[in-house]
């Protein structure tokens, strides 16, 4: 990979401008989504490709860029990646689309966790990041992809407690979002924040 800011932005810009999100196959057999294989279908699927995504080849780009730095690569590729998710949700794909772009930043944080030398500014950009993105999702009425997006990212800082990084940035997202769910009348969504704030106070 070049070591050139612009040129990595301009290349996940590029690859995320082709991306729609989808939930069909395409005719790829992903024997995961399915409950039972038999030696036809197998047969069938056996030379398939699967679809292009320039979703998992963006974020290739980003872990590509956790190897070698600096912090600003990464942050800027992330940045590009998470305002795709917000110009690609919506009310009919909300649930599925936020899982998917939210396990796709739970591999970042998986890869965050390795050694990487920048941990303590990736973990405090990322979570500025969810408290903003909270605040959108909550102001578009998504609060079936919030509590899928909420779900996510209590994980990650439950996780984070354990690893011993600092949790008053996600602490603080919770309670914004408690706040502005019972603001929008998202009763249940305030009260799995504040459940989860809860038990990230008292790991």
């Amino acid at each position: 990979m070049s070591l050139d800011l612009v040129q990595i932005v301009s290349e996940i810009q590029e690859n995320l401008a082709q991306y729609t999100f989808t939930q069909e196959q395409e005719g790829y057999l992903d024997i995961s989504l399915i409950n039972r294989v038999n030696e036809s279908t197998l047969q069938e699927a056996k030379h398939k490709l699967p679809p292009s995504d320039p979703l998992v080849n963006t974020l290739a780009l980003i872990l590509a860029t956790m190897q070698g730095g600096p912090f600003d690569f990464t942050r800027l590729s992330i940045n590009e990646f998470l305002k795709s998710y917000l110009c690609q949700i919506n009310e009919e794909n909300q649930e599925a689309c936020t899982q998917k772009y939210l396990n796709c930043v739970y591999e970042i944080y998986l890869t965050m966790l390795k050694g990487y030398p920048f941990q303590e500014l990736l973990w405090e950009y990322l979570s500025q990041c969810f408290n903003t993105i909270s605040k959108y999702l909550i102001e578009q009425r998504l609060a079936e992809g919030c509590q899928v997006f909420l779900n996510k990212v209590a994980t990650m800082g439950k996780s984070a407690a354990g690893q011993g990084l600092h949790t008053s940035s996600i602490q603080h997202f919770l309670h914004n979002l408690e706040v502005r769910a019972r603001e929008e009348d998202f009763v249940e969504l305030a009260d799995s924040a504040r459940n989860h704030r809860f038990n990230l106070e008292t790991f």
